[in-house]
C-alpha cells in the first residue's frame, strides 16, 4: 500500500472535513433533540446513539475512497474541527473524540496492511469503531455512570447505526460515484476496476 500523498488526496480530505462538518453539526443537533424528547422516560442517553453512524462518515468515507494509512483518521479529525468552528456545542473536546473516531475505523483497515475494502471489512471496522468509541465515551463522557442495561441498548443501537450508515450506506455511495466517475483517479476506482474484471 502506498504511502505518499498527493494533491488529489489532500484536496479530497479537505472536501471531506467540510461536507461531513455540517453533517456532524446536523446530527448533533438532531441528538440534543432526541435526548430531550427521550429524558421523561430517563433513556436520554440514547439520544446520540442513532447518529454515532454519522459521525463515523467521515473516517468511513475517507479510507474507503482513498485507501491510504492515514486518510480516514485524518479525514474524521478536520471534519470535527469544522464542525467545532461552525458551532457545535460541545466544543473542542469533539477533536478528540474525532481522533478516536478515526482511529477506531483505521484498526481494522491496519491490521489487514490496506488490502481489503469489501462490504465484511466496512461492516467489522464499523463494530470495531463502535465498541472503541463506547471505551472512549466510559472513560471522557461519564457513562461508566450509567446503567448496564442501558450502556448495552446504547451500544447496541450505536452498532446498528454505524454497521447500516458507515458499512452500507457509505460504501453504496462511494461505489456509486466512482461507476459514474466522479472519483476517477482514486484507489476506489482501481479497486473497482479489478472487480469488474474478475
Amino acid at each position: 500500500m502506498k504511502l505518499n500523498w498527493k494533491l488529489k488526496d489532500i484536496l479530497m480530505i479537505a472536501v471531506c472535513a467540510v461536507l461531513f462538518g455540517f453533517v456532524f453539526l446536523g446530527a448533533t443537533y438532531a441528538g440534543g433533540i432526541l435526548s430531550g424528547v427521550l429524558t421523561p422516560m430517563g433513556l436520554s442517553s440514547l439520544g446520540y446513539e442513532p447518529f454515532y453512524g454519522i459521525y463515523f462518515m467521515a473516517g468511513a468515507f475517507g479510507i474507503y475512497v482513498m485507501r491510504k494509512p492515514g486518510t480516514g483518521l485524518v479525514a474524521e479529525m478536520l471534519a470535527a474541527i469544522i464542525e467545532c468552528l461552525l458551532g457545535n456545542y460541545f466544543g473542542p473536546i469533539i477533536i478528540l473524540s474525532g481522533f478516536v473516531q478515526g482511529m477506531g475505523f483505521e484498526l481494522l483497515f491496519a491490521l489487514r496492511k490496506y488490502r481489503r475494502f469489501d462490504l465484511p471489512t466496512m461492516l467489522i471496522a464499523s463494530v470495531i469503531c463502535s465498541v472503541v468509541t463506547l471505551g472512549y465515551n466510559l472513560v471522557i463522557s461519564g457513562y461508566s455512570s450509567i446503567a448496564v442495561p442501558v450502556l448495552a441498548l446504547m451500544l447496541a443501537v450505536r452498532l446498528v447505526s454505524a454497521m447500516l450508515i458507515d458499512g452500507c450506506l457509505v460504501k453504496f455511495l462511494a461505489d456509486k460515484l466512482a461507476q459514474a466517475g466522479v472519483l476517477k483517479g482514486y484507489a476506489i476506482s482501481e479497486g473497482l476496476s479489478q472487480d469488474l474484471e474478475d
